[in-house]
């Protein structure tokens, strides 16, 4: 067996900064959510608005990076058909929820809500490894 060159050791070095950086993109952008859907509604936004325009945000950044990498999306009755399910389960449905929750139970109770799945998924896959 030989050594591992050099070149081998930075790459696995490194290997955990992007992972990183997402972990923290993206609980920083959860937290962010919920404290702007909080607000939202002390300035009168309804939470069904907030979630249709922060959709319709995401929706169209998530456009403009596929025209800039010309792809194009798969566009079947089957595609839209998982697409619709897709969202109405895994993103609208579900902030759709929490964001009515946060008038009630306030936006600390629902970011804490929303972090214990990962966390205990995370807690799961190492008790398992």
């Amino acid at each position: 067996m030989s050594e591992p060159t050099e070149q081998q050791i930075s790459r696995y070095r490194n290997t955990w900064l992007i992972p990183f950086a997402c972990l923290l993109t993206g609980g920083a952008l959860t937290g962010i959510s919920t404290n702007l859907a909080k607000y939202a509604g002390d300035i009168g936004l309804t939470p069904l608005s907030f979630l249709f325009w922060s959709i319709t945000g995401a929706a169209f950044i998530l456009s403009i990076v596929v025209l800039v990498r010309h792809e194009s999306l798969p566009f079947s009755t089957r595609s839209f058909e998982y697409y619709f399910i897709a969202a109405l389960v895994s993103v609208a449905g579900s902030n759709l929820l929490l964001f009515s929750a946060i008038p009630h139970v306030g936006a600390g109770f629902v970011a804490l809500t929303i972090s214990l799945p990962p966390l205990l998924t995370y807690l799961g896959a190492l008790a398992y490894a």
